[in-house]
């Protein structure tokens, strides 16, 4: 016997106990289903909070946003267990979603007894008001997806989640409580349209197709996400479990921490004629899903190259591993592979993986830089190049979203988001693209009444009382450091910035000026810091903010300003001396500049 018909007839031996075992944990279980709609457009998140003596826990989670106004929850109800729905009225954030208002009301759950309810936002802020059970069942359209997770732990968390432009967004989480040794799992979920849907735990993701009024019974492999076996589906699904045993060793080779490449390789390139075989026979009666699915096929062929390279471009510092920024030292097949091979379509954004792949491939273009001048591009230049990577108008857009994502942490001032950003402002239409464009913006447009403007609006004392004024600097580059005695962030940056002022020591043409936002009452501490941290250069004091911090709102330090050899300001947002290199191309920029 070959052993790969040791390893299929193992196969099918598991698959029949796994169902066994399946069918009588059903047995034992008491469901009961909770449906309902609500009557505002808005964010909701409804979660299900059950108790058992003194323990309170959470049993399940469903999220509805602006598209849906409906919600379907099927529940495992525990012994000598009490129930109550929370319901989270949600809101914009600065970032995200966060909590508007909300209520809570008590549940009385009957096992095999479905719960029709109306949901009333505008009642909630009144006492126990806003919910109505409803005598009709529901009626809409939901899909039932069901089984049980081989090796789950207490503790687990399965979602149930939709594809929106790209990304995964969640619609019902199911959580293993405790008593719950079998972590079975029952999603009842509205759908309106056919297509692509995931379940998902914090290490794995299994991809499911699905039609309104399907019905899948599945056992999933908790650590791979892959179907370990499943007693009904459909033809759609069952081709995607087919292709999951097809790459099977590619997945547990991508969830590997730092996975071997030699290895990989050896496995990736002899599986290509099957893959390419297999996309070939993808011939469903199904031809909406025959089209997506091949595209899913291209998609994750890529995505296991992509990950697998960038993983193993970790490196170590001292004794922890670094996630790669970039990808290092790529073979040439790679090279040539993943450029011919590349996914084009828009249709990826209808697979939950399409934004990750859009922003992994477009970072992929950089390693045709060698490694030196690749750390040597800032921002600006890294999006360009990603950007070029793409020739999707479309998708050009998700690439500006994910470095709006990935950079704004870094973008330091409206100059920087000026060259980084602006050049793409065509593909900035989209709802959600514009919202993150627009978010970033706002941090830096009040820059822009400065920048350019004078500077020698003010004067302040130094350590001896004398008045200074910016005008005293024309003709030369000023660099200013705006600190407190008491910020401890101000003072993890001034060896960043010794060091600095260190490489300019000789350069009539740069000078450096600390501005400290101390009260006059505290002079005497602000002239023992000066002494104590060695601060060279000239050194101000601005009681309390009074004259320069308030007029140019400083209301986070450390700040860093420069102003120009006309006395204007040239920046009034640079970034931390930490980024040594950044810093100085800043100061360099204004001492090389010819007017």
């Amino acid at each position: 016997m070959t052993n790969n018909m040791k390893t299929y007839i193992k196969t099918l031996l598991l698959g029949f106990f796994c169902f066994i075992n399946m069918v009588n944990v059903s047995a034992q279980q008491q469901w009961t289903k909770i449906t309902g709609t609500v009557t505002q457009q808005k964010n909701y998140e409804i979660t299900i909070v059950g108790k058992t003596g003194e323990k309170s826990f959470r049993a399940a989670l469903y999220v509805i946003d602006t598209t849906s106004k409906k919600f379907a929850i099927a529940l495992p109800l525990l012994a000598n267990t009490s129930y109550k729905m929370q319901v989270a009225v949600m809101k914009m954030g600065h970032r995200r979603l966060e909590v508007d208002y909300g209520a809570t009301f008590p549940l009385k759950l009957v096992a095999n007894q479905a719960l029709n309810l109306t949901l009333n936002p505008l009642l909630f802020k009144q006492a126990q008001k806003g919910l109505t059970i409803l005598k009709v069942p529901a009626k809409f359209s939901t899909v039932a997806v069901s089984g049980y997770i081989k090796d789950a732990k207490l503790g687990a968390e399965l979602s149930f989640e939709k594809v929106v432009e790209g990304h995964l967004q969640n619609i019902q989480t199911s959580f293993i409580a405790k008593g719950d040794t079998s972590a079975h799992f029952n999603f009842i979920v509205p759908i309106e349209k056919e297509g692509f849907y995931y379940l998902s735990t914090l290490r794995s993701k299994k991809r499911l197709y699905l039609k309104p009024n399907d019905q899948l019974k599945l056992v999933l492999d908790m650590k791979t996400g892959i179907e370990v076996s499943t007693s009904k589906s459909t033809a759609e699904n069952e081709l995607i479990a087919q292709w999951e045993q097809l790459v099977s060793p590619l997945t547990s080779m991508a969830m590997s921490t730092k996975p071997d490449r030699a290895a990989f390789s050896a496995t990736y390139q002899p599986l290509q004629s099957k893959i390419a075989l297999f996309s070939q026979q993808v011939k469903t009666p199904n031809a909406k899903f025959n089209s997506l699915f091949k595209t899913a096929i291209e998609l994750d062929n890529n995505l296991f190259a992509l990950n697998i390279l960038l993983k193993s471009s970790m490196e170590k510092r001292g004794a922890f591993l670094m996630p790669a920024k970039d990808f290092l030292s790529v073979p040439d097949y790679y090279k040539q592979f993943l450029q011919e091979n590349r996914v084009k379509s828009a249709n990826i954004l209808q697979l939950g993986e399409g934004h990750s792949y859009l922003n992994l491939f477009a970072k992929f273009n950089l390693s045709n830089l060698e490694e030196t001048k690749r750390k040597q591009l800032d921002n600006a230049e890294r999006v360009k190049l990603m950007m070029s990577a793409i020739s999707n108008d479309t998708l050009k857009a998700f690439v500006l979203q994910s470095q709006l994502a990935e950079l704004e942490l870094d973008i330091a001032n409206y100059s920087e988001f000026r060259d980084t950003f602006m050049p793409y402002q065509q593909y900035v239409k989209l709802p959600s693209v514009k919202q993150k464009y627009n978010l970033l913006l706002k941090q830096f447009v009040a820059d822009t009444a400065f920048i350019g403007k004078p500077a020698n609006d003010f004067t302040l004392p130094d350590v001896n009382d004398k008045m200074v004024s910016m005008n005293d600097f024309k003709g030369k580059v000023v660099v200013i450091d705006v600190w407190a005695t008491w910020c401890g962030p101000c003072k993890a940056q001034m060896p960043f910035l010794k060091e600095i002022e260190e490489q300019y020591k000789g350069n009539d043409n740069v000078v450096f000026a600390g501005i400290s936002l101390d009260a006059q009452k505290d002079k005497q501490k602000w002239l023992d810091m000066i002494k104590e941290k060695h601060l060279e250069g000239v050194q101000l004091l601005d009681d309390f903010g009074k004259t320069f911090g308030r007029k140019y709102k400083m209301v986070a330090i450390p700040r860093f300003l420069i102003i120009d050899k006309k006395g204007n300001w040239a920046e009034v947002r640079c970034p931390l001396p930490e980024n040594k290199e950044k810093f100085k191309k800043y100061i360099d920029r204004e001492l090389n500049r010819i007017d």
